[in-house]
């Protein structure tokens, strides 16, 4: 009767533990911005993770995602560990296309889009200083569609960086490069100007675009609290739940997906033609394998961020309404795909036909992009694209 009793109480106390677990408020986020909306802050599970699983959840994020630039990004190097992720970097000399490359490194981004909200991550640094910058950022891909800024100006692209750790970039006043416990909490975003893109960027616009933070502590030491609120007025910067940095938010308003990487950087890679290349004569393997560590990744809205969030994307169903009412063909279901210049859609289509075994004509592929550029301002957006194929194969089958 003794032992019968002890594992009914057993059972009992495991009983209560579950119900007050199942029970226990949503986590709320860290420091000072409570003070502006307490309590009005709800968990979006979809692009919020603990990792306390054995192994990433590949349903809410794309750990083999395009390379870029220096950034060859293997899925090899991402992996959950004793409830952390854990984004590696290693030495290893790999051809991309025609060129050789020698590093590779980890990235998760979502699958899904969000503009507005708080987003804040914990996260440690890599031991590695200086070749390898940890970041928690935001930023649409492609652009996936277009903003028309109440400045007139039309944005095709939105990165907010909610920070980006030991980048060792340079400082033109100093002419040294910043030490480890320089951090940048920046902004970038492209303009479409006379049917050109222009990147307005931290060194070109620092009083739109640049943040920055000079830390007491090593960021390789511990973990510390990165946050961004992004609203339609503002987007304000937090660190350990301080605000460290504020700008008006004239650009910052496409879908962005949630983004954690472990990104190449000095003295491994440098910059030509404002593009980043390999510094060949640099690669060691001195302090590889290295990794960031991230304890969690957060994101809330509050009642003004889904009102936001609900106006952006009643807005981009009307233009995708717009564009599909226009078509003279039969509908074509509107979707948001990446603008393209001129140039872009050639190198695309040149690749393409590569590939098919094709007579390259570029006259003709430009010939094609000037007839999908319905509005003349020299990008076709997918839309365009999607009616313009649709008609030649409705065309083809007549």
């Amino acid at each position: 009767m003794f032992k019968f009793r002890n594992r009914t109480l057993a059972i009992a106390v495991v009983a209560i533990a579950i119900s007050l677990s199942a029970q226990a408020d949503p986590p709320q986020p860290f420091g000072d911005v409570l003070n502006s909306s307490v309590g009005d802050w709800e968990l979006m599970p979809g692009f919020s993770d603990e990792f306390n699983g054995q192994r990433i959840d590949t349903r809410k994020w794309n750990i083999d995602t395009e390379d870029w630039g220096t950034w060859s990004w293997d899925p090899e190097n991402v992996r959950v560990e004793d409830g952390s992720l854990l984004l590696q970097m290693v030495q290893e000399t790999h051809q991309r296309d025609k060129q050789k490359l020698d590093y590779k490194s980890g990235i998760a981004r979502t699958h899904h889009t969000i503009t507005y909200g708080y987003f804040e991550a914990r996260i440690k640094g890599c031991a590695r200083f200086p070749g390898a910058s940890p970041a928690f950022w935001l930023h649409s891909k492609g652009p996936q569609n277009r903003y028309r800024a109440k400045d007139g100006e039309t944005v095709t692209y939105s990165e907010i960086d909610v920070v980006e750790l030991q980048q060792s970039e340079f400082d033109n006043k100093t002419k040294k490069h910043h030490g480890v416990h320089h951090i940048d909490c920046n902004l970038h975003t492209q303009l479409l100007r006379n049917a050109q893109k222009q990147w307005i960027r931290p060194n070109t616009n620092p009083e739109m675009c640049k943040n920055e933070f000079i830390a007491p502590w090593d960021p390789r030491d511990d973990f510390h609290v990165y946050a961004v609120e992004n609203s339609e007025q503002w987007i304000v910067w937090y660190i350990d739940g301080k605000e460290i940095g504020r700008k008006p938010n004239l650009y910052w308003h496409l879908p962005m997906h949630v983004t954690l990487s472990l990104g190449l950087r000095y003295p491994f890679e440098g910059y030509k033609d404002g593009n980043r290349v390999p510094v060949y004569e640099k690669t060691t393997t001195d302090g590889f394998p290295t990794a960031m560590s991230v304890d969690y990744v957060r994101v809330w809205q509050n009642v003004a961020a889904k009102q936001s969030e609900s106006k952006l994307r009643q807005s981009q169903q009307q233009t995708a309404g717009v564009d599909k009412a226009s078509s003279t063909t039969k509908p074509i279901k509107p979707t948001l795909q990446t603008n393209m210049t001129k140039a872009e859609f050639v190198a695309m289509e040149k690749e393409k036909w590569n590939r098919a075994g094709w007579a390259w004509d570029q006259a003709k592929v430009e010939s094609n992009f000037d007839e999908m550029d319905t509005n003349h301002d020299g990008i076709t957006s997918g839309i365009e694209r999607q009616r313009w194929f649709a008609k030649k194969k409705e065309s083809a089958n007549q």
